[in-house]
């Protein structure tokens, strides 16, 4: 029984192991496909360690685990992650290390209270791997996601820190034989244990400091950018307003000019007056009314006279009433980075070749969808979003994914024949 609570406990350790690294992993394939390719391949590596552990025992199995655990693991996981950086390393050592704490942990406590049984080790690994996983999925998961999407530097030193941990946890527990043979050790690597703990606390700290000040930053950033688009707005109603007082003013000259030419019965030359007047103002430029909504109509009204001043082809076909599901403030910042970067993008082609084509819907989903040509080389991430490496560039793609996230709305960016398309469906 004895025996058999110890093998049973490893194998459930070895296999729960991966399961909490799955938790924190961001794979580059979906999650049913994820778990597929852990079970094929992993799986295998479990059950050959685990006659390798029953065949040899706890001594030298601690000194080998390393090679025939760790590093296919490792291998087989950095070839399907999302992440290939220091990111990754830090991830794999993290869960590994703190896995190994469980597992230790156990085998101490097993050694002063139930030597012979192996009831706690048992039990302890059952309870403290499932506690484990549900504080992960529930607390730590969506956290931990947050902080390396947002946090991109610094990763490296954590990275090596983690990486002395783990080489003295196992050199601790296995050398020169398993920590169990060892009882004199024992204090020595509880302290490990606890200083180990407290410096990934203060990691998490900084991390978690540093999305903040990067969150910050980029409200501070994503404020600029709709200061900007509403000065442009602002700018374009100010023009529009200088218009029609000119025009309030021209037509109290004209309408007293005609009363001149019938209070001396000149009525063909009042009709030839007004028809030229006529003829003028129906030639002038008219504001285009394009949806109900005040403020997405002026966001258009800007974007699209401007692409049209600037020699390219629009074609759009727009239906918004004045009440929408998302507030339109913020949706004008999404649409307006949208239109900007597109006619950006025309305006390094050929006339010929510039057109912006532009489509909005309400119903039955809210969706704006926008295409343009380009030329060159679009850069663009592990999810198909766009890349600007460039020094201030790059907040209206980050100010787009912030929205989609705050809506429950999804984004698509596609690049295909010289056309770059940006689709985004608002889930009410």
């Amino acid at each position: 029984m004895s025996e058999f609570l110890r093998f049973s406990s490893a194998y459930w350790s070895l296999i729960h192991i991966v399961v909490i690294f799955l938790i924190f992993f961001k794979s580059k394939y979906p999650v049913k496909k994820t778990v597929l390719l852990t079970c094929i391949f992993v799986l295998p590596v479990i059950v050959a360690n685990m006659i390798i552990f029953t065949i040899n025992g706890t001594d030298l199995y601690g000194k080998i685990m390393l090679l025939t655990i760790v590093l296919p693991t490792f291998i087989f996981f950095y070839a399907i992650s999302e992440l290939r950086d220091f990111r990754f390393f830090f991830t794999f050592c993290l869960v590994d290390t703190i896995s190994a704490a469980v597992i230790i942990l156990s085998m101490i406590l097993n050694y002063y209270i139930t030597p012979e049984t192996n009831v706690s080790m048992f039990f302890i690994r059952i309870f403290g791997f499932l506690l484990l996983e549900i504080a992960a999925v529930k607390k730590y998961r969506r956290a931990y996601f947050e902080v390396q999407q947002s946090v991109t530097i610094g990763w490296g030193l954590f990275t090596l820190v983690a990486i002395i941990f783990y080489i003295v946890f196992v050199y601790l527990n296995a050398f020169p034989t398993s920590i169990v043979n060892r009882p004199k050790d024992m204090p020595t690597l509880l302290i490990f244990i606890f200083l180990m703990s407290l410096m990934y606390i203060n990691i998490f700290q900084l991390l978690s400091n540093q999305m903040k000040l990067n969150e910050a930053r980029f409200r501070e950033e994503l404020w600029i950018l709709q200061s900007s688009h509403m000065q442009k707005r602002l700018s374009h109603m100010t023009e529009a307003d200088r218009r029609v007082r000119f025009e309030r003013h021209n037509l109290r000259h004209r309408l007293q000019t005609i009363d001149m030419m019938l209070q001396k019965d000149d009525v063909s030359s009042a009709r030839e007056y007004i028809a030229s007047v006529t003829n003028e103002v129906l030639d002038a430029p008219i504001h285009e009314r394009y949806c109900l909504n005040t403020v997405i109509d002026a966001v258009f009204s800007y974007y699209l006279g401007l692409a049209t001043e600037k020699g390219i082809r629009v074609e759009h076909s727009l239906s918004l009433e004045e009440s929408l599901s998302v507030p339109p403030e913020e949706l004008s910042v999404v649409i307006a980075n949208a239109l900007e970067n597109a006619i950006i993008a025309c305006e390094k082609l050929p006339e010929d070749k510039r057109y912006i084509k532009c489509k909005c819907i309400q119903s039955p989903q809210l969706i704006f969808a926008i295409s343009n040509p380009y030329e060159g080389e679009i850069e663009v991430d592990s999810r198909g979003v766009p890349v600007n490496r460039e020094v201030g560039h790059g907040i209206g793609v980050r100010s787009t994914v912030a929205f989609c996230e705050k809506h429950n709305a999804v984004v698509d960016y596609k690049l295909e024949d010289g056309v770059f398309s940006i689709r985004i469906v608002i889930h009410e």
